[in-house]
């Protein structure tokens, strides 16, 4: 998540005119938005959550603070950990992890909690869906470049593949968050799985209806 949870969004270039500034703004607030509701009801569902999730539901089961207020704490922690490798990150990098937390701390403690096992399936699911509507809206706003994307990059500018840079950093948070009491399960596993597949998928025909191209990593110089 950007921060909460998959904190995403990547770096853009554009070719073409892209959409009026206030059509960047409304698709980075959705965004924002989507990805708050929908880590806070993946959370509620109780089935698992985002490898980031992990570690922040892990961290506020210890410190009695909202997971919200956690993952924007996180986050910020992460960007400033990118930032002393090289990535410089944006306004955007910063903004969007206060609201995505605000939207988790809201959405929890608005989104019920129910025991029927079904119910909680109806919830992940759906929780996912608005994770990945918030996902995709976010990076086509190209606003920002997200901490966790931000230390992937930092990492590749030192010779890690990017593939390779995502696979420890989330692998460490799983494990982190575990040892900590973190939720992991289902909701962990259909992330991991779907998660490449649904941008590769959705992506390109938001990014070409925003006015932006292919996301691309960018020189620490002028991220």
């Amino acid at each position: 998540m950007h921060g909460a949870g998959p904190a995403v969004g990547w770096d853009v270039v554009t070719t073409r005119p892209g959409r009026p500034l206030h059509w960047q703004a409304a698709a980075f607030l959705v965004g924002s938005a989507g990805i708050g509701l929908g880590v806070g009801t993946m959370i509620n569902a109780d089935l698992g959550v985002t490898p980031a999730d992990v570690t922040n539901t892990g961290i506020a089961s210890h410190v009695g603070l909202g997971v919200g207020t956690i993952a924007w704490a996180f986050a910020t922690s992460i960007t400033f950990v990118a930032w002393i490798l090289g990535r410089v990150p944006t306004v955007g990098t910063f903004l969007s992890s206060l609201l995505i937390g605000i939207g988790v701390n809201a959405s929890i403690a608005v989104v019920p909690t129910p025991e029927a096992v079904p119910i909680r399936l109806l919830m992940l699911i759906a929780g996912l869906v608005v994770l990945y509507v918030g996902i995709v809206s976010i990076v086509a706003s190209g606003r920002g470049t997200g901490p966790l994307e931000l230390l992937m990059l930092a990492l590749n500018d030192r010779g890690l593949r990017l593939h390779r840079a995502r696979w420890i950093i989330e692998g460490a948070l799983v494990v982190v968050g575990f040892l900590l009491g973190g939720q992991i399960g289902l909701g962990t596993a259909l992330f991991a799985a779907m998660t490449g597949p649904v941008l590769a998928a959705t992506l390109p025909p938001a990014l070409r209806w925003m006015g932006t191209e292919h996301a691309v990593p960018i020189n620490a110089g002028t991220a």
